[in-house]
C-alpha cells in the first residue's frame, strides 16, 4: 500500500496521525511533501518507519514513480482539495484508489471524484458529508463514514469540576485557514472570559502570531487568566493539557472547510464536553448527542452557567460517545473495505487460473 498526501507532520497534525495509523496496521509507505508547520525533508526517524517526506518538486516526481512502478498496489490518497495531477496519473494506471476526505465536500469535489476510473471507496468524517456527496451523484455504497480517530488515549478524566475555576482548552490555533483570532473563534473565547470571571483559557501554540491576540486580551482585561503553552510536539504534555481542562472549545465565526475539529475529539475521549458554534456540521452531533454547548451563528458569548450536575451529564455523554473515535475503530472500518477489494482481486485471480 502507498499512502499519499501533500503534507505530513508527525505528532502535531491530525491527518498525519491517521496516515500513520494505516501505515502501522497495513504496512507499505507514506509519500509526502514539506508544505507548512516547519516540516523537514528526509528525517531519519521518518525514513526508518517508511515515511518519506520530500521537497515539493521532488515529491511530485517520486509520487509519479511509485504509482508507475506499483501498478497493482492499493493507493490511498488523503485529499484536502481536488488534485488534478493525481487523478490523471491514477486514471492512467491500474491501481485501485481509496480516498480519505478531511474537509467538507462540495459540488466541485463531487465532480472530481466522479472522474476517477478506479475509485474503490471514499472515506468521509460525518454522515452529513456522505449525504452531500450522494446528493451530487456519488454512489452511496462507495462512501464510507470513518469517525476521526483521537490522538489522545481514551480514559475518563478524574479532574474535579469546580464552579470557581473552569478551564477551557483551545487547541485549534491555525492561521493556515482563516484568521485564528476572529474567524476561528479566539476573540469569541476572550469575550466568554470577560463575561465569566471564573473561566480560564489554555492555548497550546501551533503556527501563530500572538502579538495582536495579547493586545486584545489585555483590552478585555482577561490576559491574567490565559496560559499560552508550547508543547514542542510532546504528546504527554498535550495529554496533560486535555486532562486539566473542563471544556474543549472550537467556536469559528465563519464557515471553514474543516468540519470535525480534532481537538474536540481529543477532548471527548477524556470526557471533556465541547464548546462549539453551529457554523460547522459537527455541531449537530454535539447537539444531538448532548455532549457539549452549541452557540448559534451571531450569538454573543454572555454568561454561561453550567451546574455540577449538568456538567456531569455532558461529561459522561461525551465519554460514552467518544468510543466511536478510538483508533481501533477507524482502522477496522478501513480494513473492512480493503479486505473487500483484496477478496475481489483474489477471486479474479482464482477464476483466471481455472
Amino acid at each position: 500500500m502507498i499512502i499519499i498526501n501533500d503534507f505530513f507532520v508527525r505528532y502535531k497534525e491530525a491527518v498525519s496521525n491517521q496516515m500513520e495509523l494505516l501505515l502501522k496496521e497495513f504496512g507499505g509507505k507514506i509519500i509526502s511533501a514539506t508544505r507548512f508547520m516547519n516540516q523537514k525533508a528526509f528525517e531519519k526517524e521518518d525514513r526508518k518507519d517508511q515515511i518519506y517526506v520530500y521537497p515539493p518538486l521532488v515529491y511530485y516526481f517520486v509520487a509519479i514513480k511509485e504509482i508507475v512502478i506499483h501498478p497493482n498496489e492499493i493507493i490511498h490518497i488523503f485529499e484536502e482539495e481536488p488534485c488534478l495531477w493525481k487523478r490523471i496519473l491514477l486514471n492512467m494506471s491500474k491501481n485501485k484508489v481509496f480516498i480519505s476526505m478531511y474537509r467538507r465536500p462540495d459540488e466541485k469535489y463531487a465532480k472530481h471524484i466522479k472522474k476517477f476510473h478506479n475509485l474503490c471507496k471514499i472515506f468521509v468524517e460525518l454522515e452529513a458529508h456522505k449525504k452531500i456527496l450522494s446528493q451530487y451523484g456519488i454512489e452511496e455504497d462507495k462512501i464510507i463514514v470513518t469517525p476521526t480517530p483521537a490522538k489522545i488515549t481514551r480514559q475518563f478524566s478524574t479532574k474535579e469540576y469546580k464552579l470557581s475555576n473552569i478551564n477551557i482548552l483551545f487547541a485549534s490555533w491555525n492561521n493556515k485557514e482563516g484568521d485564528a483570532i476572529t474567524e476561528r473563534g479566539l476573540r469569541f473565547l476572550l469575550e466568554l472570559l470577560r463575561d465569566n470571571l471564573s473561566f480560564t483559557l489554555t492555548i497550546p501554540l501551533r503556527d501563530n502570531d500572538i502579538v495582536s491576540f495579547v493586545k486584545i486580551a489585555e483590552e478585555y482585561g482577561v490576559w491574567n487568566r490565559i496560559s499560552l503553552v508550547d508543547i514542542n510536539n510532546n504528546i504527554d504534555k498535550l495529554t496533560e493539557l486535555f486532562e486539566n481542562s473542563n471544556f474543549v472549545a472550537f467556536v469559528p465565526q465563519k464557515r471553514i472547510v474543516k468540519d470535525v475539529p480534532n481537538s474536540l475529539i481529543d477532548g471527548l475521549v477524556r470526557g471533556k464536553p465541547a464548546i462549539i458554534s453551529d457554523i460547522i456540521d459537527f455541531s449537530d452531533v454535539v447537539l444531538n448527542e448532548k455532549i457539549g454547548i452549541v452557540f448559534k451563528r451571531g450569538e454573543k458569548a454572555g454568561k454561561l452557567d453550567i451546574s455540577e450536575q449538568k456538567y456531569k451529564e455532558l461529561s459522561l455523554n461525551a465519554y460514552k460517545y467518544s468510543e466511536k473515535h478510538i483508533p481501533q475503530n477507524y482502522v477496522q472500518i478501513i480494513s473492512n473495505e480493503y479486505k473487500q477489494f483484496l477478496k475481489e482481486r483474489i477471486d479474479i485471480i482464482e477464476n483466471s487460473n481455472n
